[in-house]
């Protein structure tokens, strides 16, 4: 059937025309984080809340999407990009930073699949998670082999990374998680003991199996008290996804992943893919097929009955 072009005049112009994009979202990320965004927009906090109903009630964060259509000069349809982006089927861009709530990490970056990975996994291990991994290993813990480093939540997105990142530096590896089920998945990963912190003792774990040398913390509260308790000398803490020692010397220091990615981000882009491809990294993901699967996998992340990165698939998504 013949189609009929048509150019509609539908509104009095305000200036000249902008340079539009038009999105297909293929993988929405799903984070702990957003739960500090599930807040009344007027109560301030460290991050936007999310947006009311009479503000354009659609969540943003992390996503993977192809370029359907493109008025920039800098971006050509068929290519892929990651960063922050309404969770939304199709989305219309005016610019590459249009979501990224004044920061500079989730600012639109063309993606560059050389190893033909599946594109979800740049809201997981090739993304935000895998770079808060790689980034607080090996910049603020500055690991030694030999050294003795303890990952909490580890069969999480982030710290089932960091559990093969510091083996591979030749670290010894304790790990604690919340179930039997996840404990195995994180033996299988290589590291060195494992607990499931429900049934056993944290703080009697980490005296049997320390002193500690680098703490990867993921949930606070008293695990951070008796990783602490369990330091050894010159000890490092990473914080992460927390807002937060005289006595051991301790460095603690907070982790925001974008604050590292003037320096690793070339970097992890060409090892974390090619290890990936390669096999020498094993990737953990909870997916979720379909977008009216949002509250079931946001409630599963939040309790903990998800394993590794939680992603959130469209219909015929990724």
């Amino acid at each position: 059937m013949a189609t009929n072009p048509r150019i509609v005049f539908k509104e009095m112009p305000q200036g000249l025309p902008n340079p539009r994009t038009t999105l297909i979202a293929l993988a929405f990320s799903l984070d702990p984080y957003m739960r500090n965004r599930m807040r009344p927009v007027e109560i301030q906090g460290d991050i936007d809340a999310f947006p009311s109903e009479k503000r354009k009630p659609i969540i943003t964060g992390f996503s993977v999407a192809v370029i359907l259509r493109s008025e920039m000069p800098l971006i050509q349809a068929g290519q892929h990009v990651y960063g922050f982006m309404r969770y939304e089927r199709y989305s219309v861009i005016p610019s590459l930073d249009d979501n990224a709530l004044g920061m500079k990490g989730p600012n639109l970056q063309i993606l560059d699949n050389k190893y033909n990975l599946s594109w979800r996994y740049y809201v997981g291990i090739l993304g935000m998670s895998g770079q808060t991994a790689y980034y607080g290993l090996k910049d603020i813990s500055n690991p030694k082999p030999g050294e003795t480093l303890y990952v909490s939540a580890a069969c999480g997105a982030v710290a089932h990374m960091v559990v093969q990142l510091a083996k591979a530096r030749g670290l010894k590896v304790i790990a604690s998680c919340g179930s039997d089920q996840k404990v195995s998945l994180v033996k299988s990963l290589g590291a060195d003991h494992v607990f499931n912190y429900k049934t056993a003792n944290t703080a009697a774990e980490l005296r049997a199996h320390g002193p500690i040398d680098i703490y990867f913390d993921n949930v606070g509260g008293p695990t951070l008290e008796a990783a602490i308790d369990n330091t050894a000398r010159n000890a490092r803490i990473i914080i992460c996804n927390l807002w937060l020692l005289n006595r051991y010397r301790v460095k603690m220091e907070g982790l925001v992943v974008i604050d590292w990615e003037d320096k690793y981000l070339d970097e992890f882009h060409d090892i974390v893919p090619r290890d990936l491809a390669a096999g020498k990294l094993k990737y953990l993901e909870h997916v979720y097929h379909s977008m009216d699967k949002v509250g079931e996998a946001l409630v599963d992340l939040l309790v903990g009955n998800n394993v590794g990165k939680s992603v959130l698939v469209p219909e015929d998504g990724v």
